[in-house]
C-alpha cells in the first residue's frame, strides 16, 4: 500500500517537474512559430514597348553588382531628330571648311597685298631719291649761272661808269642776276619738298596722291583685314555650333540606343526572385519583367498576440531557430498593428496565420544569414519562404509579476490534476 502511493507520489512530483521544465521557455520567452525568412521585392518595369530579351535570366540566377541586364527590345526605333541634328551637324562642319579655305585665300592675298605695298614704297623712294639728285645738280646749275649773272652785272656796271654801255644793258644785266637767284631759290625749296616727301614715305604716308594719304596697296590690306576678322567671327560662331552639335548627337545617339534597348544596370548583388513574362514575349511601358531580391537584406515577419505590442520595441533582441538546429541572432526592425495593411505583393514570402495573432513584428538578421541559411549557388533562394520559431526574452513580453502569476496557475493545475488521478484509485480499493 506504502510503496504503491509512494510511486504514485514519485510520479506526480516527475510529472510536475516535467511540465515545469517544459513549460518554463514558455513563460520566459514569447515564442511564435507563425514566422517566416523573408524579403521586398526589387521590382524591374519596362519603360518601353518592345519584346522581352531572347536571354532573360530565370529564377535563382544571381546577378553580380555591375552586370548590365538587357531587358527590352524596341521593334521600331525613332531616328528623325538624330538625322535633322546630323545634318546639321554636316552643313555646319562644309561652313567651317569654307570659311577655313577663306581665311587661306585672304592670308594669301594680304600678304601679296604687303609685298605689292613694300615694292611700291621702295619704288617711291628711289624715284624721289632720284628727283633729289636731279634737283640738286639742277641747284647747282642755277647757282653757276647766279655767279655768271652776278659777273656780268659788275662787268656792265664798269662799263656804264666808263661810257660804253648804256643803263638798258645793265638793267637787263641786273635782272638776268635776279633770275638767276629765284630759279636757285625755287631749286633749293624743291629739294626741301623732296626730302619731306621722303620722310613722310619712311612714316608710311604718301604725300604725292592728291585724293589719298595712303597707296591702293594700302587700302586693299586693310580691306582684306576687316574682310578676314568678319570670316573669324563666323568660324568662331560655326565652330561653337559643332561643338554643341556634336554634344546634341552624342546624346541623341545615346537616347536613342537606350529607346532601342532598355538595359538595367545592377548596383548590388541581387538574385532573380520571378519572371513575369517570357523571353521574346512583347511588353507594354510599366509591365513587370522580373522580381529580383537582395539576399543581404533578410528579416523574418513574426506573428504575436496584440499583447505584446507595448512589450516588443524596435531594437529588442530576438532569437530565431529554423528546422535542423540553425540558430540566428536577429533585431526588432519594426512592428505593424492588426489593422494596418501590408502590400503583399513587394514581398517574397507571405507570413503564415497564427489563431489569435494581431501583431506582425519584423526582425532583422545579418547580412550573411543567407550564406548560413542556403547558399545562393544552391538553388534554395537564399532561404527566403522558411518557416521559423522566433522567440523574445521575457523582459520583453512579460513583466516578473506576469511570470510568477504564469508559473503559479500553470502549477495549481498540474498539483490539482495529479491529486485527483491519485485520489480515485485510493477510493477504489477495499477495506481490510
Amino acid at each position: 500500500m506504502l510503496s504503491r502511493r509512494f510511486g504514485r507520489l514519485l510520479l506526480g512530483v516527475a510529472l510536475v517537474g516535467a511540465a515545469a521544465v517544459a513549460g518554463l521557455p514558455h513563460l520566459t520567452h514569447r515564442i511564435s512559430t507563425a514566422a517566416v525568412i523573408n524579403t521586398d521585392l526589387i521590382r524591374v518595369s519596362a519603360p518601353i514597348p518592345g519584346v522581352v530579351d531572347a536571354a532573360l535570366p530565370p529564377p535563382g540566377t544571381v546577378l553580380a553588382a555591375g552586370t548590365e541586364l538587357p531587358l527590352v527590345h524596341r521593334l521600331v526605333v525613332e531616328e528623325r531628330e538624330r538625322f535633322r541634328l546630323a545634318q546639321d551637324l554636316e552643313s555646319v562642319r562644309a561652313q567651317i571648311a569654307r570659311l577655313q579655305e577663306t581665311l587661306a585665300v585672304l592670308a594669301s592675298h594680304e600678304r601679296e597685298v604687303a609685298e605689292r605695298g613694300q615694292r611700291l614704297v621702295a619704288a617711291a623712294d628711289e624715284v624721289l631719291r632720284a628727283e633729289r639728285g636731279e634737283t640738286t645738280a639742277a641747284l647747282n646749275a642755277a647757282r653757276a649761272r647766279v655767279a655768271k649773272a652776278a659777273a656780268d652785272l659788275a662787268h656792265a656796271e664798269e662799263m656804264q661808269r666808263r661810257g660804253l654801255f648804256a643803263a638798258p644793258r645793265v638793267e637787263a644785266a641786273r635782272a638776268a642776276a635776279a633770275a638767276a637767284r629765284a630759279e636757285e631759290e625755287a631749286l633749293f625749296a624743291r629739294i626741301e619738298r623732296i626730302e619731306a616727301q621722303i620722310r613722310a614715305l619712311a612714316l608710311g604716308v604718301h604725300m604725292r596722291d592728291g585724293y589719298n594719304d595712303v597707296p591702293y596697296s594700302v587700302q586693299q590690306r586693310d580691306r582684306v583685314l576687316i574682310m578676314r576678322e568678319a570670316a573669324l567671327d563666323r568660324l568662331a560662331e560655326a565652330t561653337a555650333r559643332e561643338r554643341v552639335l556634336v554634344a546634341a548627337l552624342a546624346a541623341e545617339e545615346e537616347a536613342a540606343r537606350r529607346r532601342l534597348q532598355f538595359v538595367q544596370r545592377i548596383e548590388a548583388p541581387m538574385m532573380v526572385w520571378q519572371r513575369h513574362v517570357a523571353p521574346g514575349a512583347p511588353v507594354s511601358p510599366g509591365e513587370t519583367v522580373l522580381d529580383l531580391v537582395r539576399c543581404d537584406r533578410l528579416y523574418v515577419e513574426v506573428s504575436l498576440p496584440d499583447r505584446a505590442f507595448h512589450a516588443v520595441a524596435p531594437g529588442d533582441p530576438a532569437r530565431v531557430r529554423l528546422p535542423g538546429g540553425l540558430a540566428l541572432d536577429g533585431e526588432v526592425a519594426a512592428l505593424r498593428g492588426a489593422g494596418a495593411r501590408a502590400h503583399r505583393a513587394l514581398a517574397a514570402a507571405e507570413l503564415p496565420g497564427e489563431p489569435g495573432a494581431r501583431l506582425t513584428v519584423r526582425v532583422s538578421l545579418p547580412a550573411d544569414a543567407a550564406e548560413r541559411l542556403a547558399h545562393p549557388s544552391d538553388g534554395s533562394f537564399c532561404g527566403i519562404g522558411r518557416l521559423a520559431e522566433v522567440s523574445f526574452p521575457a523582459a520583453a513580453v512579460f513583466s516578473p509579476t506576469e511570470i510568477a502569476v504564469g508559473l503559479w496557475q500553470r502549477g495549481s493545475a498540474l498539483v490539482s490534476r495529479l491529486a485527483k488521478s491519485l485520489a480515485t484509485p485510493a477510493a477504489a480499493e477495499p477495506t481490510p
